[in-house]
């Protein structure tokens, strides 16, 4: 796999495009309920997601090349700083950027579409889910139906700039895709709502947007491929990314 950065320590490169892997279009159970119940069954076309999430090298090209504001948390606390201003550590330029906001992760979307010719996106619930699972039906996790820390980087504390582990960490599943479980929770497209046939109604509130994956904080329990939270979209913290999506022509 070539190399995840594309940020030179002293001066930024022109943005490019995300290594892609090819999502196949699926039918597939999605989600859960509270009581852990499979209880929406979309059809998702084919599509283009990336094979690891935003790093901290590439969000850097985006801020370089804008006004936009620099990672931070909501609640600000010089113990969990990972950057300083608008900059990092070399050591975590490959690690996902985090305290990044859904409203962040959509203007480097859009940054990343004007910069490069090719529409960005964040994916759909629905196209997370299926790109999670792999190909797999009835399986508890992106690599299978157990989850080690060889597979995916989980059920850790605080550690500075060893918290978290690079984008590329563990093992890819069957699409070639790493971090769909662990070391980051990834902002999706969706409104949240609790029950899917509810979603016009639900939508019709813009309280939440969904995340999926786990993080580097949670236990495996989390890191399901059908585990579902949620949080306001201006919400950021040090366990919160994102990765890009992008649709197959008609």
């Amino acid at each position: 796999m070539r190399s995840l950065s594309c940020f030179l320590f002293g001066f930024s490169l022109f943005a490019q495009a995300p290594e892609l892997a090819t999502v196949p279009a699926a039918d597939c159970p999605i989600g859960e309920t509270r009581s852990h119940e499979e209880i929406h069954k979309p059809k998702v076309r084919s599509f283009l997601l990336a094979t690891t999430p935003v790093t901290n090298a590439q969000y850097k090209v985006f801020l370089d090349a804008t006004s936009h504001r620099a990672p931070e948390r909501n609640s600000f606390d010089s113990r969990y700083c990972l950057w300083t201003g608008r900059s990092f550590p070399p050591a975590i330029a490959n690690q996902p950027v985090v305290n990044v906001s859904w409203t962040d992760a959509v203007a480097y979307c859009h940054w990343l579409s004007k910069t490069t010719g090719k529409v960005f996106r964040l994916p759909t619930e629905e196209e997370w889910e299926v790109a999670a699972r792999g190909g797999q039906s009835g399986k508890s996790y992106p690599t299978g139906d157990a989850i080690d820390l060889k597979s995916a980087w989980f059920g850790q504390k605080w550690n500075g700039l060893a918290t978290l582990k690079d984008a590329n960490y563990g093992m890819p599943n069957a699409y070639g895709l790493y971090g769909m479980a662990g070391n980051v929770w990834q902002w999706v497209d969706d409104w949240y709502v609790p029950v899917f046939n509810d979603r016009p109604v639900a939508e019709e509130l813009h309280l939440y947007r969904v995340l999926r994956g786990g993080s580097w904080a949670n236990d495996a329990d989390f890191l399901k491929v059908n585990y579902r939270s949620f949080h306001p979209p201006e919400f950021r913290d040090l366990f919160v990314g994102f990765r890009v999506a992008a649709s197959l022509p008609d």
